[in-house]
């Protein structure tokens, strides 16, 4: 008896053993399942700031370019013309701030040049994009893009012209053979409606309490606090414009 009851607790020693590591395997299964999921979407979201975020480097070059004072319009030499155009009595500032790129985290963007002035950026990313499909307007060669460093945000009239042309109308999608506009260039495209205001503003805040969040790290400390009253600041004058 005595032995059979050793067998039986050794049985079922192994049997809960057995039990125990496929549990693990299938918790393992489902985490790493989990982790996959979840970077993917951190990774689409970080698409989408990149979208926006160019699009407001593209449409402040633009504004730089089509405020040139005098007849031949020029695009800035660097990025800090956008913050500060020295070009009138008065400052202009084309961009509140430069901002990083959500997929590298870095203020460093490649720089699109023509005659040694800058007509774009892009990211300096050589990572796969997950988004390959279902862009538009002046975005359309961004499908398939091989890396993020070939999401372009270029400014020309091309694009001004493309920018122009509300969704859903005849010759929406941009051609090659689209010709600057005969009566004059083309102003950056800014929203109409209040609603686009309205969530530009608010798009554009999120955008910027993120990075102050990351660049804060314990979110205390008086550059932490000046960095979230900037953006507070911004948001403001952004629903003011």
């Amino acid at each position: 008896m005595a032995i059979g009851s050793h067998a039986l607790a050794r049985y079922q020693r192994g049997f809960t053993y057995l039990g125990l590591l496929m549990f693990v395997i299938i918790s393992g299964i489902a985490l790493s399942s989990t982790g996959q999921v979840w970077h993917a979407e951190a990774q689409r979201e970080k698409e989408r700031e990149l979208l926006f975020i160019g699009e407001q480097f593209r449409k402040a070059i633009g504004s730089y370019y089509e405020s040139t004072p005098g007849g031949v319009k020029t695009y800035p030499l660097t990025l800090q013309d956008l913050l500060e155009d020295k070009r009138f009595v008065t400052v202009r500032r084309h961009l509140r701030t430069i901002y990083r790129d959500p997929v590298s985290g870095k203020a460093e963007w490649g720089l699109v040049r023509e005659q040694g002035r800058i007509t774009g950026i892009h990211s300096l990313s050589d990572a796969k994009p997950l988004k390959r499909d279902g862009f538009s307007g002046a975005l359309a060669d961004f499908a398939n893009a091989g890396k993020y460093m070939d999401w372009r945000f270029i400014y020309t009239q091309t694009t001004a012209a493309v920018m122009a042309i509300p969704p859903g109308s005849p010759g929406a999608t941009p051609s090659s053979g689209a010709k600057p506009n005969p009566n004059g260039p083309l102003s950056p495209v800014t929203p109409s409606r209040p609603g686009n205001r309205i969530a530009l503003c608010v798009n554009q805040l999120a955008i910027e309490n993120a990075q102050c969040r990351e660049s804060c790290g314990e979110l205390t400390g008086p550059a932490c606090h000046a960095c979230f009253t900037a953006a507070s600041d911004a948001h403001r004058a952004c629903l003011r414009n």
